[in-house]
């Protein structure tokens, strides 16, 4: 009696292999990918809030008389950009909307500053000579609460940092905005 035993030959094997082995090189990439922009935006994330972080603390410190004056003080001038209309301190004004480069005038004059990759501070005559930057940051300061005579007795400093370092381009760059006041 002969015996009708069927089982799966070498060739269909390594078919079965090699087909199993392109899934999971294919499985492989797009996990590794998946990790490395993961990875990526939790540096930046964390690199952003920093430098919001640093820029509040900065504009903490800062004098409240002499740097809210028509004419504030050089020291005044947290943007390292030494352009006519940059020294604001803490003059009410600024906002949060991202600037594409270079502002000359409108709301963000003297209220953005741009930080290399290593989140050191680019500074200069205008801030044209800033060229390729990987942070930008620029504040807004508000009058909360001010006082009979109309100085002002509460401060609100909002400030936002956008990344440009990001390694998915397809969303949106990993920014980070604090919020902070401060009274004379």
């Amino acid at each position: 009696m002969k015996s009708n035993e069927q089982g799966v030959s070498l060739v269909e094997t390594m078919i079965a292999v090699l087909i199993s082995l392109i899934v999971m090189t294919a499985l492989g990439g797009v996990v590794f990918m998946a990790t490395v922009q993961n990875k990526n935006q939790g540096v930046e994330m964390s690199r952003v809030t920093v430098y919001a972080q640093d820029k509040i603390e900065t504009l903490m410190n800062l004098d409240w008389y002499d740097c809210t004056q028509a004419t504030p003080l050089a020291a005044c001038n947290t943007t390292g950009i030494t352009g006519t209309g940059w020294n604001q301190g803490l003059k009410t004004g600024g906002t949060l909307t991202s600037a594409s480069g270079c502002p000359s005038s409108g709301a963000t004059v003297g209220y953005i500053d741009f930080l290399d990759a290593a989140g050191t501070q680019f500074t200069g005559a205008d801030c044209s000579a800033v060229g390729t930057f990987a942070y930008q940051r620029q504040w807004q300061i508000t009058d909360v609460i001010t006082t009979g005579a109309g100085t002002p007795g509460l401060k609100r400093i909002d400030v936002i940092v956008w990344s440009r370092n990001a390694v998915n381009t397809g969303s949106a760059a990993p920014s980070a905005m604090l919020t902070s006041y401060v009274s004379e």
